[in-house]
């Protein structure tokens, strides 16, 4: 991809431990997703994975990167030592830190052009967390959380993506699921072409 950014929202459908999760928004069940990948030179992206999955077993999960977690803590500890009168570097120093963890992507993806304006790139991502709760037993889970797969994307007019992944996926402890789905998004930020690429 020639872009700098690939946002995209999809809907899939699949089982976990024989739970199926399906998108019929409505119903009991359903998921749906917020990503985002940055896109580097050499075929490579970073993914940023936001996730609400909902299944018939009563059990909700939100999914999102480490840095969410780890962000918010330190920034706080920053925020916190700015005020208690230290006059180290502690606060902005930890500030800094969970500035940078926020940033902290799920995984990665290699690109694969193998037509125009078709590309296909496996993904893994292996930085995730999902926060889990069980609605019959009232428990809450903070869980490592990983997933492998691949997408295809098809660009019209240079912007506007369409794509279709299958994936599998684990909360810790709570098993593999399998699944696919489509989705619907936008590049953003054209890449520069250089004379020497032109040439």
């Amino acid at each position: 991809m020639d872009h700098k950014f690939h946002i995209y929202g999809r809907y899939g459908m699949g089982g976990v431990q024989g739970v199926p999760y399906t998108n019929n928004l409505g119903t009991s069940y359903s998921i749906g997703s917020l990503n985002a990948e940055i896109l580097l030179k050499k075929q490579f992206g970073l993914n940023y994975n936001f996730d609400y999955q909902m299944r018939k077993d009563s059990i909700n999960q939100f999914h999102a990167s480490m840095g969410v977690i780890g962000a918010p803590l330190l920034m706080g500890f920053g925020l916190y030592k700015s005020f208690d009168g230290d006059t180290t570097s502690k606060g902005a120093g930890a500030i800094l830190v969970g500035l940078l963890l926020l940033a902290l992507p799920d995984g990665v993806s290699f690109h694969y052009s193998p037509a125009y304006s078709w590309d296909i790139s496996p993904y893994a991502n292996i930085l995730g967390l999902d926060f889990i709760r069980d609605k019959k037993s009232n428990e809450t889970f903070v869980k490592y959380a990983c997933s492998f797969g691949v997408k295809s994307t098809y660009i019209l007019n240079d912007f506007l993506t369409f794509t279709a992944f299958a994936e599998t996926r684990q909360a810790a402890k709570f098993g593999w699921g399998f699944g696919g789905g489509l989705g619907v998004g936008v590049l953003l930020g054209k890449k520069q072409v250089s004379a020497a690429t032109v040439e």
